[in-house]
């Protein structure tokens, strides 16, 4: 839908723009005896016409359906049609005029539910009294800054008596009302508060952007011509945010040139910054490196480092990457004028990627090892594997079921927790969350067997239900005083639900010696168990699904061990000796997961995977580190796909042996040949989404734990996981079919802290906020462009971020 309409004819007068769609407002004081907020048109045009030699009109025109006009509306009750002292026009109009001119303080900003929205005083009305379009979400954000725009030069033309064509960018400054300080001066009745990103404005006075002298097309179809911008000629490049200071202090080891771009969010593209742009690569030593780019108009310097979300587009032969700035983070683009050189830039990437995250030289790896890292960096093979095909007809078929589940199917096991409806359950809530305040929520853990949700709050763990009906997550109880068998209170952590979800193995935050099992039904810990002198750092289910089952054992590591506990063996010690595997040397082990046949996959700190297809013996497959440390592991029922979560990235591989005379077997089964490795997707947060989640919330991005959608019989199809108020899924069909940006956002007003599906299904999630549970479908979950848009700091952002970003128009 083309939404800026430019040129038109209306009757007599020249319908100049207009944005198609939204609602018509009048806002009253506090003060007002009447309701604050009227809506007087629920469909409407906002338009600018000219109505003379430099006057122009904007006018709200009601947008009538056929219904409308078959019907009527005299049967409409209009008792309420006295709108203070207007001019005398009322809600049976079906057009709403004003002049354009400084004295009605238009502007544009964001209301309470995150809808952008355009403001302008009532002149006519009581004091304090304005107007309100709020803009239809449909309509881009690029079209809204295009009519601000527009207005401000037909206040110009008023003001001026003359044309706005010649008008500088300064010029229309003094029509701009947005970001006023004091914002009584606008509307006396109305002070509100900047958000934190806003008052970060001033800072960009720095950032300022240069542009080329260049020519401006001339576009005979527009009414108003671009303002002209001052060329910037300052030693000290308006675009040089950050000198490269340590380039003099390095060697240099790689040199090329490449056009740079950067991210302009308002138009959602790449803007060209400069051309032929001088690209260093500098080694410091101890295995840091720098980066640095230079050009005749701009000059910035970055860390080699996975915090900078870098991502390779072969496609277009270009290097993306964050650049962050006095808490401002932007996206830039390298592109590189050959295929070679592209190459040649992005295997250096991955080298010194790898050596600065395992602080150890490249030579000391073998070359398949080599091939491995530099390969898996590379951006996968856009193609359909079997995976989707053998998938295709089942995601059709789940994709328009309603999914709804019945209660029948769903085991209650409300007898677990006898003490519920005993209490106010509110009050109880509320007691639960006080006395725990400055903890906060810490981890979520999801049952299998009914509908409960658990989450760990200091030295209490609070019991929530899930309500389908509703969407909503409602707290049930809670456990409180967790405490060991001589009744030393601590802090619990690491649960994991056990024995048909009638009880929880548990950890002290500060000993690693042991676990306790807790009973659920009584709310206390009721078991110690140890495994001999080995320090227990994680442990998980012998078998993906055993906490549905009575299954005893489950599985641990430490840094250099992987080992099988059974609670049924006699002693303290309750490990399984003949399931125990040592290694001499401390692989630093960090997380663990298993299948439903019970075969295990076991990270490392130094980003290592070892496949198991049975404890006490060698690997089968060992997965070299791309770097990063693998924080947690997650493993498809069948084991064919492993999810693993790092830092800023996620790691979907392939376990699915393609060739030789294993074809067919699993990496837990068989051995890869020296030929063929895991195929591995590295899923990162595309860099122009990664510069708002930045910007926004002032922190890296850092993944929480990962996890498959699951259920006995239910295909892995889908991917959750967070990185502070963002909850993302990703679609294994959009990752494997090599789309750029395979994921869905949802904001929230609070850290998340876990998130995972609920059990069986993958359209409803549950997370763990900070302070608080809940529960979102997933098709709440949107586009990151439309998901931002709708807070009100992304304009906030856009508007920052614009400083620095001069068009070329």
């Amino acid at each position: 839908m083309n939404i800026i309409k430019k040129i038109m004819d209306s009757g007599s007068k020249k319908e100049l723009m207009s944005i198609a769609a939204g609602q018509f407002f009048l806002s009253r004081p506090k003060t007002s005896p009447k309701a604050t907020l009227e809506c007087l048109y629920n469909d409407a045009t906002l338009v600018i016409r000219e109505s003379g030699p430099h006057v122009y009109d904007l006018v709200v025109q009601k947008d009538v359906d056929d219904t409308e006009l078959a019907s009527g509306d005299a049967s409409e009750d209009f008792e309420d049609d006295e709108l203070s002292v207007l001019s005398t026009q009322s809600k049976k109009d079906e057009e709403w005029s004003f002049t354009l001119n400084e004295a009605l303080r238009f502007h544009k900003r964001w209301n309470e539910q995150g809808e952008v929205a355009f403001v302008w005083k009532n002149i006519k009305g009581d004091p304090g009294e304005k107007f309100q379009f709020v803009v239809n979400p449909e309509i881009r954000l690029s079209d809204v800054e295009q009519f601000l725009q527009a207005v401000y030069r037909c206040e110009y033309e008023f003001k001026y008596k003359k044309s706005a064509n010649g008008a500088l960018k300064e010029d229309l400054k003094q029509f701009e009302f947005s970001h006023h300080l004091d914002d009584s001066a606008i509307f006396s009745d109305e002070d509100e508060e900047l958000t934190d990103v806003q008052k970060l404005g001033d800072k960009f006075d720095l950032l300022k952007v240069e542009q080329k002298n260049s020519d401006l097309d001339d576009d005979s179809n527009d009414e108003f011509e671009d303002a002209q911008e001052d060329v910037i000629t300052s030693s000290n490049s308006p675009r040089d945010p950050k000198k490269p200071t340590k380039l003099t202090k390095g060697e240099s080891i790689y040199q090329d040139h490449a056009d740079i771009y950067i991210y302009d969010c308002t138009e959602e593209s790449f803007a060209i910054q400069d051309t032929d742009a001088k690209v260093v690569v500098c080694d410091f030593g101890k295995f840091e490196f720098w980066l640095s780019i230079e050009s005749n108009l701009v000059t910035l310097g970055t860390d080699v480092s996975p915090d900078i979300n870098p991502l390779f587009d072969t496609d277009s032969q270009a290097f993306i990457f964050n650049y962050s700035f006095e808490n401002i983070t932007l996206s830039y683009m390298l592109k590189f004028r050959t295929q070679h050189a592209f190459s040649k830039f992005q295997s250096l990437w991955s080298k010194l990627i790898w050596e600065s995250l395992n602080k150890q030289k490249w030579s000391t790896i073998s070359q398949g090892e080599q091939e491995y890292v530099i390969c898996s960096n590379k951006a996968v093979e856009k193609e359909l594997t079997d995976f989707l095909h053998a998938e295709q007809d089942g995601d059709s078929s789940d994709s328009s079921s309603s999914e709804e589940e019945s209660d029948d199917d769903e085991q209650e096991n409300d007898a677990s927790f006898s003490d519920v409806g005993s209490f106010d359950e509110k009050t109880a809530e509320k007691e639960y969350k006080d006395s725990t305040t400055l903890g906060g929520n810490k981890s979520l853990t999801v049952s299998y067997r009914n509908d409960r949700a658990f989450v760990v709050r200091g030295n209490k763990v609070g019991v929530f239900k899930a309500d389908d009906e509703n969407d909503e997550v409602t707290f049930v109880t809670a456990i409180n005083n967790v405490s060991d068998l001589k009744g030393k209170s601590f802090n619990p952590e690491n649960p994991m639900l056990y024995t048909e979800d009638r009880a929880m193995i548990i950890q002290d935050e500060n000993d690693k010696s042991r676990v306790y099992k807790m009973d659920l039904e009584r709310g206390q810990v009721v078991e110690e168990w140890s495994a001999g002198n080995k320090e227990i750092l994680r442990y998980g289910p012998t078998k993906k699904f055993d906490q549905l089952t009575s299954e005893q054992t489950f599985l641990g590591i430490s840094d250099k061990s992987v080992f099988k506990v059974d609670p049924r063996i006699g002693g303290a010690n309750k490990l399984v000796n003949d399931e125990n595997k040592d290694y001499a040397t401390k692989y630093k082990f960090s997380s663990l997961g298993s299948t439903e046949n019970g075969h295990v996959a076991i990270g490392s700190e130094k980003g290592e995977i070892r496949l198991y297809d049975r404890l006490g013996i060698r690997a089968k497959t060992l997965i070299p580190a791309l770097g990063e440390p693998i924080n947690h592991i997650c493993a498809s029922a069948d084991g064919k796909w492993l999810l693993a979560t790092c830092n800023t990235s996620l790691l979907l591989i392939d376990l699915v042996i393609k060739e030789g005379k294993n074809a067919g077997h699993t990496g837990f089964l068989k051995s890869f040949s020296k030929q063929e490795m895991p195929k591995i997707y590295i899923l990162r947060i595309h860099p122009k989404t990664a510069s708002y989640m930045k910007t926004s919330t002032k922190q890296a991005i850092k993944f929480t734990k990962a996890y498959f959608n699951t259920g006995i019989n239910k295909k892995e199809q889908t991917i959750v996981t967070s990185t502070g108020p963002f909850a993302i899924t990703w679609s294994l069909k959009k990752i494997v079919k090599g789309d750029k940006t395979p994921y869905l956002i949802k904001k929230y007003n609070s850290p998340i802290m876990e998130d995972n599906f609920r059990y069986g299904s993958d359209r409803k999630v549950i997370l763990a906020l900070k302070d608080n549970v809940t529960m979102a479908r997933k098709n709440k979950f949107k586009e990151p462009s439309k998901e931002f848009s709708s807070h009100k700091d992304w304009q906030s952002f856009l508007d920052m971020s614009g400083d620095v970003i001069k068009k070329f128009e």
